[in-house]
């Protein structure tokens, strides 16, 4: 990797790290009606069968993304949810990287392995990371472009559904910095393409002004493309305080309820207890 890239990218993200100002434009409108019901989905970083064993609790269609190193683990795996879990209504697949390769496949990762995810990733539905590289591995600025111009052919000629997961929330749903270095692809181009937009909490959360500006703004853009992307949920595993509580977690779903959002996604489905399935039936018009 690339450590030259490190400055020039950190410049880049400070110029456009001007806090939820870029939503102050959108947001204002009032759906004129709002969904029927409410699709739900899971993601799945560690797939083991104790994680996926939480799948059981939920009594709603659901759709999961499952994160694997390959297309065969994910088939695998596919199967295998499909055999046990028939709750379970779409399998994608969530590529994930070698940590020497960025993790990611990311447009700031190693080319070569971007390219070897998109083929295996070919012909199945996706959850596609567009998070920077996880340590040891740096941003490579070497990599960059060529990968920005790879990803922009690869999701326009995607026919099967394309999700799209991104970060830096503060920054916007599409601004030209975030189009520039390619931490974002505008499902507005990609005919196949949504966007999963990272509102992860923890304690109180955004304050209910900016969430619910934030949530209705993404759907006068996008429509039913627009995601949020919603957790951490508490699965025992790490001090609470870096999960989001029931409380904060019932406030952002009833927030995205009143913007008209027609599909929330949880991390992750190893977090699920009857406590967030009651939550989800109190809150939401969820599909049956």
């Amino acid at each position: 990797m690339a450590a030259a890239g490190l400055p020039a990218l950190a410049g880049l993200l400070w110029i456009g790290a001007v806090p939820w100002t870029t939503y102050s434009v959108c947001g204002t409108s009032v759906p004129a009606s709002l969904p029927d019901t409410v699709r739900i989905g899971l993601y799945e970083e560690f797939p083991s069968s104790d994680r996926l064993d939480k799948l059981r609790q939920v009594d709603f269609p659901v759709s999961l993304a499952v994160a694997a190193p390959s297309r065969a683990q994910f088939l695998q795996l596919r199967d295998t949810i499909r055999r046990d879990d028939p709750q379970v209504r779409d399998v994608l697949f969530w590529p994930l990287l070698t940590l020497d390769e960025g993790y990611y496949p990311g447009a700031w990762s190693d080319a070569t392995a971007v390219r070897r995810a998109a083929r295996e990733a070919d012909g199945v539905p996706v959850l596609w990371d567009l998070e920077l590289p996880r340590s040891p591995a740096r941003p490579s600025l070497r990599d960059w472009w060529a990968n920005r111009t790879f990803l922009d052919a690869w999701f326009r000629q995607r026919t099967e559904p394309t999700h799209v997961w991104r970060s830096m929330t503060a920054m916007g749903l599409d601004s030209a910095l975030l189009r520039a270095s390619a931490l974002q692809f505008d499902p507005l181009r990609y005919r196949r393409v949504s966007m999963h937009l990272d509102l992860y909490a923890t304690g109180g959360g955004l304050p209910d002004p900016v969430l619910r500006r934030v949530l209705r703004c993404g759907v006068e853009r996008y429509g039913d493309r627009f995601i949020p992307s919603l957790g951490v949920l508490n699965d025992g595993q790490a001090a609470a305080d870096v999960f989001v509580p029931t409380a904060t977690l019932q406030r952002y779903l009833r927030a995205a309820r009143q913007a008209g959002v027609g599909e929330v996604w949880l991390f992750g489905a190893n977090g699920l207890t009857g406590d967030v399935i009651r939550t989800l039936h109190a809150t939401l018009p969820v599909e049956t």
